[in-house]
């Protein structure tokens, strides 16, 4: 019998911990130097019925161990004992091993701050997808600088405009580019002025395609 505890939430890990000790207390922790030790609790079989529980902390973490766990997954799963497997910096491809043989994973992984890039804004902006690039916006706008912004769109809106000059497909005309491009150039120059607010008007600007 195998379970498994990834990632280092706490409140995930103390959860598991409480479920594992309702199985009865362990009967050993095995650390990567002492895997020649794993093979005997796999066969091993109580004298008094009580589960034999066997810890694996950190076992995953040398490339030589890893393969020695790996090759003994299938007779763990099957085994009689109860192997709890805990690796707090498990990569995705160890997780993935594991789900694969764990009768339960608990997965206290972090959840990874979303990355922030104007990209998703200037693509979906470049397409005249209205709705897809102020969704994109007001993800971002609160996390990535005006101007940055601004200087994205006005990057990637140079490709569309040429686009547009040489008929290659551009979602905009050529007086539509003529205008968004003066627009979304003067935005940070009057800005600077004062006499706008550039997070505003790159929003307007967006809504108006």
């Amino acid at each position: 019998m195998l379970y498994s505890l990834v990632g280092t939430n706490t409140k995930v890990r103390e959860k598991a911990h409480q479920y594992i000790a309702q199985c009865g207390s362990p009967t050993a922790h095995i650390y990567g130097e002492q895997l020649d030790m794993l093979p005997a609790f796999i066969d091993a079989t109580s004298l008094f019925g009580e589960k034999i529980v066997v810890h694996l902390i950190q076992t995953l973490e040398r490339a030589e161990g890893r393969e020695r766990v790996y090759e003994l997954l299938p007779s763990m799963q099957e085994s009689q004992t109860l192997f709890f497997i805990d690796e707090p910096f498990a990569d995705a491809h160890r997780v993935k091993k594991l789900e694969k043989v764990s009768e339960k994973l608990f997965d206290a992984r972090e959840e990874k701050e979303k990355e922030v890039s104007p990209f998703t804004l200037t693509n979906a902006f470049a397409r005249r997808d209205k709705k897809a690039a102020w969704i994109s916006f007001m993800e971002i706008k609160d996390a990535v600088e005006p101007e940055a912004l601004q200087g994205a769109l006005w990057w990637k809106f140079q490709t569309v405009w040429a686009d547009a000059q040489s008929g290659s497909g551009s979602k905009f005309t050529l007086p539509e580019c003529e205008k968004l491009g003066k627009e979304i150039l003067e935005s940070s120059i009057k800005a600077h002025r004062g006499e706008l607010d550039l997070k505003s008007e790159l929003e307007r600007i967006i809504l108006s395609i």
